[in-house]
Protein backbone atom coordinates (compact mmCIF):
# COMPACT_ATOMS: atom_id res chain seq x y z
CA UNK A 1 0.00 0.00 0.00
CA UNK A 2 2.83 2.55 0.68
CA UNK A 3 4.82 1.54 -2.69
CA UNK A 4 1.26 2.36 -3.83
CA UNK A 5 0.88 5.53 -2.58
CA UNK A 6 4.12 6.62 -3.54
CA UNK A 7 3.01 5.84 -6.89
CA UNK A 8 -0.74 7.37 -7.10
CA UNK A 9 0.29 10.49 -5.07
CA UNK A 10 2.51 11.73 -8.17
CA UNK A 11 0.38 10.26 -11.33
CA UNK A 12 -3.14 12.22 -9.46
CA UNK A 13 -0.77 15.50 -8.97
CA UNK A 14 0.24 15.43 -12.81
CA UNK A 15 -3.04 14.23 -14.48
CA UNK A 16 -4.47 17.41 -12.28
CA UNK A 17 -2.44 19.60 -13.68
CA UNK A 18 -2.70 18.70 -17.82
CA UNK A 19 -6.40 18.00 -17.49
CA UNK A 20 -7.91 21.05 -15.75
CA UNK A 21 -11.20 19.98 -17.62
CA UNK A 22 -12.05 17.56 -14.67
CA UNK A 23 -12.59 21.07 -12.20
CA UNK A 24 -16.11 19.66 -13.66
CA UNK A 25 -16.05 17.16 -10.58
CA UNK A 26 -15.69 19.56 -7.99
CA UNK A 27 -19.14 19.73 -6.66
CA UNK A 28 -18.20 15.77 -5.56
CA UNK A 29 -15.91 17.34 -2.89
CA UNK A 30 -18.14 17.25 0.09
CA UNK A 31 -19.18 13.77 -0.46
CA UNK A 32 -15.09 12.46 -0.96
CA UNK A 33 -14.83 14.35 2.43
CA UNK A 34 -17.90 12.96 4.11
CA UNK A 35 -16.79 9.47 3.03
CA UNK A 36 -13.49 9.94 4.05
CA UNK A 37 -14.54 11.55 7.27
CA UNK A 38 -16.77 8.58 8.31
CA UNK A 39 -14.24 5.78 7.33
CA UNK A 40 -12.13 7.22 9.59
CA UNK A 41 -14.69 7.96 12.31
CA UNK A 42 -16.48 4.27 12.45
CA UNK A 43 -12.45 2.80 13.08
CA UNK A 44 -12.71 1.81 16.66
CA UNK A 45 -10.55 3.98 19.20
CA UNK A 46 -8.65 1.49 22.00
CA UNK A 47 -8.11 4.17 25.24
CA UNK A 48 -5.72 6.21 25.54
CA UNK A 49 -3.91 7.96 28.34
CA UNK A 50 -6.62 10.44 29.65
CA UNK A 51 -6.37 13.88 28.78
CA UNK A 52 -3.16 13.67 26.65
CA UNK A 53 -4.60 13.80 23.25
CA UNK A 54 -6.20 16.90 24.24
CA UNK A 55 -2.44 18.43 25.22
CA UNK A 56 -1.24 17.54 21.77
CA UNK A 57 -4.10 19.21 20.26
CA UNK A 58 -3.90 22.49 22.59
CA UNK A 59 -0.20 22.49 21.50
CA UNK A 60 -1.10 22.44 18.30
CA UNK A 61 -3.94 25.05 18.02
CA UNK A 62 -1.60 27.32 20.09
CA UNK A 63 0.96 27.24 17.80
CA UNK A 64 -0.73 27.48 14.69
CA UNK A 65 -2.47 31.21 16.10
CA UNK A 66 1.26 31.79 16.53
CA UNK A 67 2.08 31.11 12.97
CA UNK A 68 -1.42 33.38 12.07
CA UNK A 69 -0.04 36.33 14.35
CA UNK A 70 3.61 36.46 12.80
CA UNK A 71 2.57 35.81 9.47
CA UNK A 72 -0.14 39.11 9.88
CA UNK A 73 2.68 41.09 11.02
CA UNK A 74 4.92 40.02 8.22
CA UNK A 75 2.23 40.50 5.39
CA UNK A 76 1.94 44.42 7.35
CA UNK A 77 5.31 45.23 7.44
CA UNK A 78 6.20 44.25 3.78
CA UNK A 79 2.60 44.98 2.76
CA UNK A 80 2.33 42.23 1.27
CA UNK A 81 -0.97 40.97 -0.61
CA UNK A 82 -4.02 40.18 2.09
CA UNK A 83 -4.24 36.86 0.38
CA UNK A 84 -0.68 35.52 1.32
CA UNK A 85 -2.29 36.27 5.11
CA UNK A 86 -5.70 34.11 4.15
CA UNK A 87 -4.00 31.64 2.49
CA UNK A 88 -1.53 31.16 6.00
CA UNK A 89 -4.50 31.43 7.78
CA UNK A 90 -6.19 28.32 6.59
CA UNK A 91 -3.55 26.20 6.15
CA UNK A 92 -2.57 26.84 10.13
CA UNK A 93 -6.00 26.18 11.12
CA UNK A 94 -6.26 23.03 8.75
CA UNK A 95 -7.49 19.98 10.99
CA UNK A 96 -5.61 16.78 10.72
CA UNK A 97 -5.69 14.57 7.66
CA UNK A 98 -7.80 11.06 7.35
CA UNK A 99 -4.68 9.88 6.38
CA UNK A 100 -2.36 10.67 9.34
CA UNK A 101 -3.09 7.75 11.98
CA UNK A 102 -1.80 5.36 8.79
CA UNK A 103 0.87 7.20 8.39
CA UNK A 104 2.04 7.66 12.08
CA UNK A 105 1.59 3.53 12.45
CA UNK A 106 4.01 3.17 9.31
CA UNK A 107 6.43 5.43 10.81
CA UNK A 108 6.36 3.78 14.46
CA UNK A 109 4.08 5.70 16.36
CA UNK A 110 0.53 5.10 17.77
CA UNK A 111 -1.73 5.20 14.90
CA UNK A 112 -4.48 5.21 17.81
CA UNK A 113 -3.65 8.15 19.77
CA UNK A 114 -3.32 9.71 16.13
CA UNK A 115 -6.65 9.36 15.48
CA UNK A 116 -7.95 10.56 18.69
CA UNK A 117 -6.13 13.78 17.85
CA UNK A 118 -7.45 13.32 14.13
CA UNK A 119 -11.29 13.45 15.75
CA UNK A 120 -10.74 16.38 18.15
CA UNK A 121 -8.57 18.38 16.24
CA UNK A 122 -11.36 18.00 12.90
CA UNK A 123 -13.59 19.07 16.10
CA UNK A 124 -12.01 21.93 17.00
CA UNK A 125 -11.79 23.04 13.22
CA UNK A 126 -15.88 23.39 13.25
CA UNK A 127 -15.00 26.26 15.37
CA UNK A 128 -12.26 28.05 15.05
CA UNK A 129 -11.97 28.23 10.93
CA UNK A 130 -15.14 29.90 11.10
CA UNK A 131 -14.39 32.49 14.16
CA UNK A 132 -10.83 33.29 12.92
CA UNK A 133 -11.25 33.06 9.16
CA UNK A 134 -14.36 34.03 9.28
CA UNK A 135 -13.02 36.98 11.57
CA UNK A 136 -9.90 37.98 8.21
CA UNK A 137 -12.53 37.34 5.52
CA UNK A 138 -15.43 39.16 6.74
CA UNK A 139 -14.73 42.81 5.82
CA UNK A 140 -18.15 42.94 3.88
CA UNK A 141 -20.29 41.14 7.07
CA UNK A 142 -20.15 41.36 10.59
CA UNK A 143 -18.11 38.79 12.28
CA UNK A 144 -21.31 35.90 13.34
CA UNK A 145 -22.74 36.50 9.75
CA UNK A 146 -19.66 35.02 7.88
CA UNK A 147 -18.62 32.76 11.09
CA UNK A 148 -22.38 31.17 11.35
CA UNK A 149 -22.06 31.09 7.09
CA UNK A 150 -18.85 29.27 7.21
CA UNK A 151 -19.62 26.65 10.41
CA UNK A 152 -22.87 26.00 8.62
CA UNK A 153 -20.54 24.83 5.23
CA UNK A 154 -18.31 23.26 7.73
CA UNK A 155 -20.01 21.02 10.51
CA UNK A 156 -22.55 18.97 8.40
CA UNK A 157 -19.31 17.51 6.94
CA UNK A 158 -18.03 16.86 9.84
CA UNK A 159 -21.11 16.35 12.12
CA UNK A 160 -22.79 13.98 9.96
CA UNK A 161 -20.68 11.00 9.08
CA UNK A 162 -19.42 11.51 13.11
CA UNK A 163 -22.86 10.79 14.33
CA UNK A 164 -23.57 8.02 11.15
CA UNK A 165 -20.53 5.95 12.83
CA UNK A 166 -20.90 6.93 15.92
CA UNK A 167 -24.35 5.74 15.82
CA UNK A 168 -23.25 2.41 13.97
CA UNK A 169 -21.09 1.78 16.21
CA UNK A 170 -23.21 1.99 19.08
CA UNK A 171 -26.11 0.00 17.81
CA UNK A 172 -24.43 -2.16 14.98
CA UNK A 173 -20.97 -2.66 16.45
CA UNK A 174 -20.75 -5.64 13.62
CA UNK A 175 -21.51 -3.39 10.70
CA UNK A 176 -18.77 -1.01 12.36
CA UNK A 177 -16.15 -3.36 12.14
CA UNK A 178 -16.90 -4.54 8.32
CA UNK A 179 -17.01 -1.02 7.50
CA UNK A 180 -13.95 -0.13 9.15
CA UNK A 181 -11.63 -2.50 7.06
CA UNK A 182 -12.73 0.04 3.98
CA UNK A 183 -10.78 2.34 6.15
CA UNK A 184 -7.08 1.60 4.31
CA UNK A 185 -8.98 2.15 0.85
CA UNK A 186 -9.56 6.03 2.12
CA UNK A 187 -5.82 6.41 0.58
CA UNK A 188 -7.78 6.16 -2.79
CA UNK A 189 -10.56 8.33 -2.20
CA UNK A 190 -8.15 11.11 -1.20
CA UNK A 191 -6.41 10.33 -4.53
CA UNK A 192 -9.17 10.77 -6.22
CA UNK A 193 -9.71 14.43 -4.29
CA UNK A 194 -6.22 15.16 -5.17
CA UNK A 195 -6.45 14.78 -8.60
CA UNK A 196 -9.86 16.87 -8.37
CA UNK A 197 -8.74 19.56 -6.20
CA UNK A 198 -4.97 20.18 -8.31
CA UNK A 199 -7.33 20.12 -11.76
CA UNK A 200 -9.38 22.87 -9.92
CA UNK A 201 -6.36 24.86 -9.49
CA UNK A 202 -4.76 24.25 -12.59
CA UNK A 203 -8.10 25.65 -14.11
CA UNK A 204 -8.55 28.30 -11.94
CA UNK A 205 -4.69 29.24 -12.90
CA UNK A 206 -5.39 29.53 -16.50
CA UNK A 207 -8.77 31.11 -16.17
CA UNK A 208 -7.26 33.93 -14.15
CA UNK A 209 -4.15 33.75 -16.32
CA UNK A 210 -0.38 32.40 -15.35
CA UNK A 211 1.58 35.06 -16.41
CA UNK A 212 -0.88 37.67 -14.59
CA UNK A 213 -0.26 35.76 -11.65
CA UNK A 214 3.16 35.10 -11.40
CA UNK A 215 4.13 38.32 -12.40
CA UNK A 216 2.15 39.93 -9.97
CA UNK A 217 3.97 37.71 -7.16
CA UNK A 218 0.94 35.92 -5.79
CA UNK A 219 1.53 32.82 -7.10
CA UNK A 220 5.21 32.62 -6.14
CA UNK A 221 3.84 34.28 -2.86
CA UNK A 222 1.24 32.05 -2.46
CA UNK A 223 4.04 28.47 -2.89
CA UNK A 224 6.33 29.91 -0.77
CA UNK A 225 4.00 30.65 2.38
CA UNK A 226 2.86 26.87 2.23
CA UNK A 227 6.29 25.16 1.37
CA UNK A 228 7.75 27.18 4.78
CA UNK A 229 4.27 26.67 6.69
CA UNK A 230 4.59 22.98 5.81
CA UNK A 231 8.28 22.90 7.01
CA UNK A 232 7.71 24.62 10.39
CA UNK A 233 4.28 22.63 11.35
CA UNK A 234 5.89 19.23 10.90
CA UNK A 235 9.16 20.46 12.57
CA UNK A 236 6.76 22.21 15.37
CA UNK A 237 4.82 18.74 15.95
CA UNK A 238 8.05 17.00 16.40
CA UNK A 239 9.67 19.92 18.37
CA UNK A 240 6.26 20.20 20.72
CA UNK A 241 5.93 16.43 21.12
CA UNK A 242 9.65 15.67 21.09
CA UNK A 243 10.25 13.88 24.81
CA UNK A 244 7.09 11.64 24.47
CA UNK A 245 4.90 11.43 21.10
CA UNK A 246 6.93 13.33 18.21
CA UNK A 247 5.56 11.02 15.56
CA UNK A 248 2.19 11.69 16.33
CA UNK A 249 2.32 15.33 17.31
CA UNK A 250 4.50 16.01 13.59
CA UNK A 251 1.82 13.87 11.62
CA UNK A 252 -0.97 15.62 13.17
CA UNK A 253 0.18 19.16 12.70
CA UNK A 254 2.17 18.92 9.79
CA UNK A 255 -0.51 16.77 7.96
CA UNK A 256 -3.41 18.25 6.97
CA UNK A 257 -7.00 17.58 5.81
CA UNK A 258 -6.60 19.88 2.86
CA UNK A 259 -9.49 18.64 0.93
CA UNK A 260 -11.99 20.25 3.33
CA UNK A 261 -9.77 23.87 3.58
CA UNK A 262 -9.01 23.85 -0.09
CA UNK A 263 -13.29 23.82 -0.43
CA UNK A 264 -13.56 26.55 2.72
CA UNK A 265 -10.99 28.92 0.74
CA UNK A 266 -12.65 28.74 -2.67
CA UNK A 267 -15.81 29.73 -1.32
CA UNK A 268 -15.26 32.21 0.59
CA UNK A 269 -12.25 33.85 -0.24
CA UNK A 270 -11.52 32.95 -3.57
CA UNK A 271 -9.51 30.92 -5.89
CA UNK A 272 -6.13 32.95 -5.26
CA UNK A 273 -6.40 32.08 -1.72
CA UNK A 274 -7.02 28.26 -2.62
CA UNK A 275 -3.38 28.15 -4.59
CA UNK A 276 -2.04 28.22 -0.85
CA UNK A 277 -3.23 24.66 0.82
CA UNK A 278 -3.43 23.93 -3.00
CA UNK A 279 0.11 23.72 -2.87
CA UNK A 280 0.48 22.31 0.45
CA UNK A 281 -0.98 19.45 -0.95
CA UNK A 282 2.72 18.96 -2.92
CA UNK A 283 4.74 20.00 -0.15
CA UNK A 284 2.77 17.80 1.93
CA UNK A 285 3.14 14.79 -0.31
CA UNK A 286 6.93 15.80 -0.63
CA UNK A 287 7.48 15.43 3.19
CA UNK A 288 5.74 12.26 3.45
CA UNK A 289 7.14 10.62 0.80
CA UNK A 290 10.83 11.45 2.43
CA UNK A 291 9.93 10.89 5.80
CA UNK A 292 8.44 6.49 4.47
CA UNK A 293 11.69 6.43 2.58
CA UNK A 294 13.89 7.54 5.68
CA UNK A 295 11.90 4.76 7.95
CA UNK A 296 12.08 2.04 5.06
CA UNK A 297 15.70 3.06 4.78
CA UNK A 298 16.54 2.88 9.02
CA UNK A 299 14.45 -0.46 8.69
CA UNK A 300 17.10 -2.01 5.94
CA UNK A 301 20.40 -0.74 7.77
CA UNK A 302 18.38 -2.69 10.85
CA UNK A 303 17.94 -5.43 9.19
CA UNK A 304 21.63 -5.64 7.39
CA UNK A 305 23.33 -4.93 11.49
CA UNK A 306 21.16 -8.22 12.29
CA UNK A 307 22.69 -10.49 9.80
CA UNK A 308 25.96 -8.91 10.37
CA UNK A 309 26.51 -8.30 13.70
Amino acid sequence: MKNLRSILMPLAIVLGILLPQAHVLSPMMPFLIGSMMFLTFVTKIPPQTHGYTFKIEARAFVASLVLIAALWGIVELFGLPREVLLGGAIIALCPPANAAPAMAKMLGGSASLALKIFLSGNLLACFSIPVFFGYLTGADASLSEIAMKIFNTIQPIISIPLAFALGLRAFYPELADRAAKFQKYTMFIWTFSVFVIISKASFDIREMGFTDLWNSGKLPMMAGVSLVLCILLFWLGWFCERKRRPIEGSQSMGQKNTTLVIWVSTLYAGPVVALAPTCYVIWQNLVLTWMSREKTRERMLRGQEKKNP
